[in-house]
């Protein structure tokens, strides 16, 4: 039986040992921006580029998005806010059964992913969340084949490295929209299968788009090629229901963004010359042009310079500029604030993490606030788990234990820890009463470790003698309390 990625999609083991998505220096694949749409953009540019993303080519409308983290410090650091929130919670995996296939299996992905020090998943899930502005994010796996299978025999499959690609080197299939495709000019390599439903790719510099079925063709899409099976994690993060590179968050952000910049530019200009008086030169009506140039140099120099010459028969006056420049300071400040708040309310859902209202501070509206973070956060883990149980866990269990009808899932979560005050009030009268608890339990939940052979053990301190030693045999071995206690 052959094997079936997430999408029903044959496996083709020749592209698992190839890097599909790496960066070339000539091709179409290179790290360098062509056109930096980000110089002034204008709300015409803006539009365009959001309907140019619309129509199938995300290209400017990525690299717009990167601009943006790069250039508006709120952005970034509301974005970095609920990246972080999601990448340093706990990691865990949570086995589909209590049979001992069931057991194993997950033994073997955390000795993968978590224990071992190949693969920092962390830093992997923080890379993931770069789909929480650009709408969707691909992470390319490197096998690595070099171990051998100890059941089977065959080389065993371990991610070597799970590398983050540029998003704009893919783009999503023109008639779907959802299909996510990868950019190439060369149709070299294994020829990728594509499941019931889906789009094959036929590798030219325009490809025609047809129905793997043997449906009608439907159009043309620059080159790609579908994404090889268990090759990549492709993670989708929606703000809003519809097409992936519509749900974004640099697309409810790039409008604030623009006029934001606007506002900052005027606001750079009024500083500049806030408090300096109006230079006024007046000339003679005999003023030749040569004069009149030379008149407009001498003023300009006066501001940079503080020193300039003019003739005897020109004039410069200064006059003060009065009223207005404190309105206008404000009127600057407050806008800006403005867009801020939106901006950090469309990201992390509440405007209390990055400030505090004016005057004085509520610390049940911050309580509020800080539970609707946590449940964004919460449903940040809970899309980046799904993913990377279905693209990472399900490949390293079919590659090297076989399919399975269930599979492990990746937990990424709070966790939550109990009150052992009242869990100890509340668990000794049901002990007592019969109630079964595990040992192995209740010491997780204390983080205490099980007890060596040969530590000293604590326990119930029953009289103290003269010296003021306990009379308890406290300095026995474990396995001599136990007799004792017997």
């Amino acid at each position: 039986m052959p094997l079936l990625d997430a999408y029903g999609r044959p496996i083709v083991i020749e592209a698992l040992r190839e890097e599909q998505a790496a960066p070339t220096l000539l091709g179409i694949r290179n790290i360098y921006s062509i056109i930096d749409e980000s110089i002034g953009l204008t709300p015409e540019k803006a539009a365009g580029i959001l309907r140019t993303a619309e129509f199938g080519d995300p290209w400017l409308y990525l690299e717009l998005a990167e601009r943006m983290e790069e250039k508006d410090l709120l952005y970034q650091g509301v974005l970095h806010t609920r990246k972080m929130a999601v990448s340093q919670l706990d990691i865990d995996v949570q086995a589909s059964g209590d049979d001992s296939q069931s057991i194993e299996d997950s033994e073997f992905i955390r000795d993968v992913l978590i224990d071992s020090s190949q693969v920092d998943l962390h830093d992997v899930v923080f890379e993931m969340l770069d789909a929480l502005g650009k709408g969707f994010s691909a992470t390319e796996i490197i096998w690595d084949t070099d171990g051998v299978n100890a059941q089977t025999g065959a080389p065993q499959w371990l991610p070597f490295a799970l590398k983050w690609r540029d998003p704009r080197w893919f783009m999503f299939d023109w008639v779907s929209g959802e299909q996510l495709l990868v950019r190439t000019l060369s149709s070299e390599g294994p020829q990728l299968p594509v499941g019931r439903n889906s789009w094959d790719s036929r590798l030219s510099p325009m490809n025609l788009r047809v129905r793997s079925d043997g449906g009608a063709q439907i159009g043309i899409q620059p080159a790609t090629q579908p994404l090889a099976p268990f090759k990549f994690i492709t993670h989708v993060t929606r703000a809003k229901a519809g097409l992936p590179i519509r749900g974004g968050l640099a697309r409810i952000a790039i409008w604030a963004y623009l006029f934001k910049n606007y506002v900052l530019k005027d606001w750079v200009i009024f500083a500049e010359v806030y408090g300096q008086p109006m230079r006024l030169g007046k000339y003679g009506p005999g003023a030749t042009e040569n004069d009149k140039a030379a008149l407009l140099r001498a003023v300009a120099n006066i501001g940079t310079d503080a020193a300039a010459i003019i003739p005897e028969s020109m004039a410069i006056e200064f006059v003060q500029s009065r009223g207005g420049g404190q309105a206008s300071h404000e009127m600057y400040q407050k806008l800006c604030e403005y867009i801020d708040k939106m901006v950090t309310i469309g990201v992390l859902g509440q405007e209390l993490t990055t400030s505090l209202p004016r005057g004085a501070g509520s610390r049940a509206a911050a309580e509020v606030h800080d539970v609707v973070r946590r449940d964004i956060a919460t449903d940040d883990a809970r899309r980046i788990s799904a993913t990377l149980s279905r693209d990472l866990v399900k490949p390293l269990i079919d590659l090297n234990r076989g399919p399975r009808r269930r599979y492990p899932q990746i937990s990424i979560g709070f966790n939550e820890k109990a009150d052992l005050t009242e869990l100890m009030a509340g668990l000794g009268p049901a002990v007592d009463r019969g109630l079964r608890v595990s040992e192995k339990w209740l010491r997780d939940q204390f983080g205490a470790p099980d007890p060596s052979p040969g530590e000293y053990l604590l326990h119930r301190v029953e009289h103290t003698s003269a010296v003021g030693e306990s009379a308890a045999p406290n300095r026995k071995e474990p396995s001599t309390v136990r007799n004792v206690q017997k």
